[in-house]
């Protein structure tokens, strides 16, 4: 007798779910003291391994397999900038760069994003207007040549079927005068959801199932996910490329948008690719 697929969800759903949180916990456990350990005496490079571990352990637990295309830059002194369009797309970059975020301040009161945050160094800023001069003198700070970093440029998580319009505040300091050390190199990457819960988003598949933006509650959405057989997500690393001497920042940001845009399925700049791909 064949099982009905809405029967093995509720049969095998909760089941699928304690073993992730087992798992999830488990790595926890074992990465997360020693990472403690590990930034009392160093916080260079080196102290991006172990969370890149245990990131990927995340990803293996939530059955998020990811698409690779190009190669991101792991020498420091880069600035990953893409768009965002899950919160699930932390694990996904986390596991596959040795780099800080840098998130919004309302994610810190998550719960368990505050030793999370502090044990990956992320960077958490107020995406409010007055509190811009504060949000770039604190980032300014804390940043270090020898780090990479990552900034989800739109500001705000989407559906991921577009690209919103980069916010140009933050690329100032990495610019000129104002960057830190030595000058920054930027490389946009683009996040694209091929399937969730085994159904390609091209044929019908609910893109929402890791998409989370909008009015979405963030428990049910994690619930919901845990729940599902997964997703399959694709990860392009755009050229890296040098910031020009002579751009503002609102001239990059829509250079680097229109190169983020080019990384999803059905732009102009894909679909010349594909066709020249086939002649």
């Amino acid at each position: 007798m064949t099982i009905p697929p809405a029967a093995k969800h509720s049969v095998l759903g909760p089941l699928c779910v304690a073993a992730r949180l087992s798992a999830i916990v488990l790595a926890s456990l074992a990465l997360m003291p020693l990472q403690w350990l590990f930034m009392r005496v160093h916080r260079g490079r080196a102290a991006f391994v172990l969370p890149r571990w245990w990131f990927a352990c995340l990803r293996r637990a939530l059955s998020i397999r990811v698409i690779l295309e190009g190669t991101p830059r792991d020498t420091g002194g880069t600035l990953f900038v893409g768009n965002h369009v899950s919160h699930f797309d932390i694990v996904v970059l986390g596991s596959l760069l040795r780099a800080r975020f840098i998130a919004k301040n309302d994610m810190e009161r998550w719960p368990g994003m505050r030793p999370v945050g502090e044990l990956a160094q992320t960077l958490y800023i107020s995406r409010r207007r007055t509190d811009a001069a504060t949000v770039a003198a604190s980032v300014a700070a804390q940043m270090r040549d020898d780090h990479d970093l990552v900034l989800f440029a739109e500001g705000t998580t989407s559906s991921g079927e577009r690209v919103a319009p980069f916010k140009s505040s933050l690329f100032s300091l990495f610019m000129g005068e104002r960057a830190a050390g030595d000058a920054w190199t930027l490389q946009p990457f683009t996040l694209e959801i091929q399937s969730v819960d085994g159904c390609p988003v091209s044929a019908g598949g609910d893109r929402d199932g890791y998409a989370f933006h909008g009015e979405m509650d963030a428990g049910e959405h994690v619930r919901r996910f845990l729940r599902s057989s997964g997703a399959v997500v694709r990860v392009t690393f755009h050229a890296p490329m040098a910031i020009p001497a002579d751009i503002d920042r609102k001239t990059l940001a829509m250079q680097l948008h229109r190169t983020v845009a080019s990384g999803l399925a059905g732009s102009p700049a894909l679909a010349g690719t594909a066709e020249r791909a086939g002649a």
